[in-house]
């Protein structure tokens, strides 16, 4: 495995979007609290139901930024004149079974979407998963969110699985998951 020094020597990370917006990609900081919060409270409500942690919970994003380790988890930030403006991260396992396997997820603000933020992303997190030695990438997506479904499929992922009435959203209402994969090497 190599250091996560190492694999963020090039950060940050200067972006230019479809549409010309400069932005910097970076790990995310103690100091990205306020920030986040206010980027979280920029997307959607009818999106927020879909992400695993209550992010609308500032107690979230406090335990998010104090317990930084990113050798389990490493989220990745987007800035543009300095404001937050996509969130994404790398979620992996040190030992155990599924040590070989990492997870990815991305948020974008819905004012820089079809700009190539989120496939950029996608492939910044597939490197590092790759120099890593990551076998393959897994993306869990509502099966309703076409637009994601569609950036993880451009990005090579394939779905394995879907599964009825498993996420139960914040309204009480159920959806379907999708579960995509990525191949990062041969299958042994």
């Amino acid at each position: 495995m190599l250091r996560i020094e190492a694999l963020l020597a090039d950060s940050p990370k200067s972006l230019v979007l479809e549409d010309g917006t400069k932005v910097t990609v970076r790990p995310m900081v103690k100091q990205d609290r306020d920030k986040l919060a206010l980027f979280f409270n920029h997307i959607p409500e009818e999106e927020l139901y879909f992400l695993k942690d209550d992010v609308t919970d500032i107690r979230t994003i406090d335990s998010w930024v104090e317990t930084l380790n990113y050798g389990r988890v490493l989220p990745l930030v987007v800035e543009a004149n300095g404001r937050i403006i996509a969130d994404a991260s790398l979620h992996r396992r040190r030992e155990g079974w599924r040590r070989h396997l990492g997870s990815v997820r991305v948020v974008v603000d819905p004012d820089f979407r079809h700009k190539g933020l989120a496939s950029h992303l996608i492939d910044d997190l597939t490197a590092i998963a790759r120099k890593e030695g990551l076998e393959g990438l897994y993306a869990e997506i509502p099966a309703d969110d076409q637009g994601a479904i569609g950036v993880f499929r451009a990005r090579g992922f394939t779905q394995v699985a879907m599964f009825e009435r498993n996420i139960l959203d914040r309204t009480g209402k159920y959806h379907d998951l999708v579960v995509y994969r990525l191949e990062l090497t041969e299958r042994r």
